[in-house]
């Protein structure tokens, strides 16, 4: 995600993919010397790069080359002075895309960037944030989901954080469009102990490989199946108690299963998820969650076993 950096204080800015910089309030960056303009300029992603507009009566230096009412590609380590004060000199410590992420209510300085999502904490993660498959951004507490808003507040490891939503439109629309063209499969041995999960998009195929919580997706993929060929409507399928997969997976895995396994193995799958190029993270949301409940998050699955559909 884009960075600047004050130089006087080391005070850290993400910046948003629109970012307005001045003196009056309704900028997302706000400056108070008396030569900032109330409108100052904007800081904005486009074409894979930030660019600087200015808007000022002052102008701005930017490398110490004034500009007025111009605009500038920005790289990384160009500084930016917005007025004549030192206060407001600001060095471009990173130049990558504008991500989404959550910034600490009681500390700006403390953030969590969502990039593709996220498990945290890291070393023994107990919140998943992730994509579904309208590319809204989900938190997953090991209990329930919930959809993030932006401007929202969200408790997380003992901290509040307040969710900034900085995803490009149009890339939001490429990820939608990869995702219909999907199919997630589920390939099992002739005995049913091994099963191996891959989707493919297009020509092009992601693997997941042969993995425990393989036998979880197939499990919760036959109950949609299943209720699909029912009748059951699109919205009610697939759901079952946790409870009563405990029972089921621990008959066809031949082990005791209980709800921390189970959400062990969902963290493991969507950390998996997360880490697979090129896209692997657009199907995080591959299991869906709501209070004792959890179903097979996909629509377009194949389960296939010895070239047959099982």
């Amino acid at each position: 995600m884009g960075i600047i950096e004050n130089a006087k204080t080391d005070e850290r800015i993400i910046l948003h993919n629109q970012h307005t910089i001045g003196r009056d309030r309704n900028n997302i960056c706000i400056l108070k010397e008396n030569d900032v303009s109330r409108k100052h300029a904007v800081i904005y992603w486009e074409n894979d790069s930030w660019y600087l507009t200015d808007f000022s009566t002052n102008g701005t230096k930017l490398n110490n080359s004034h500009i007025h009412h111009a605009t500038q590609k920005l790289r990384l380590n160009d500084t930016i002075q917005f007025s004549n004060s030192y206060d407001c000199v600001w060095r471009i410590t990173n130049c990558d895309k504008p991500n989404s992420f959550l910034i600490a209510t009681m500390n700006s300085q403390k953030f969590i960037d969502l990039q593709n999502g996220v498990m945290f904490p890291e070393s023994n993660p107990k919140w998943a944030l992730f994509r579904d498959i309208q590319q809204q951004w989900i938190i997953d507490d090991g209990q329930s989901e919930t959809r993030l808003i932006g401007g929202e507040k969200y408790r997380i490891d003992n901290e509040e954080y307040i969710f900034i939503e900085n995803e490009c439109l149009a890339e939001t629309r490429k990820n939608i469009d990869i995702t219909k063209d999907a199919c997630f499969q589920l390939i099992l041995s002739s005995d049913e102990e091994n099963v191996s999960a891959r989707i493919k998009v297009n020509d092009l195929i992601l693997d997941l490989g042969t993995r425990a919580y393989n036998h979880l997706l197939l499990h919760l993929a036959r109950v949609r199946k299943n209720d699909i060929e029912s009748g059951v409507t699109e919205n009610a399928s697939g759901w079952i108690d946790i409870s009563n997969l405990n029972r089921s997976l621990s008959k066809e895995v031949l082990k005791d299963v209980d709800e921390y396994y189970i959400n062990n193995l969902i963290y493991r799958l969507r950390k998996s998820l997360i880490d697979l190029p090129p896209f692997g993270h657009l199907f995080t949301n591959i299991v869906e969650r709501k209070r004792g409940q959890l179903r097979f998050g996909l629509s377009n699955f194949e389960i296939e076993k010895e070239g047959a559909y099982a």
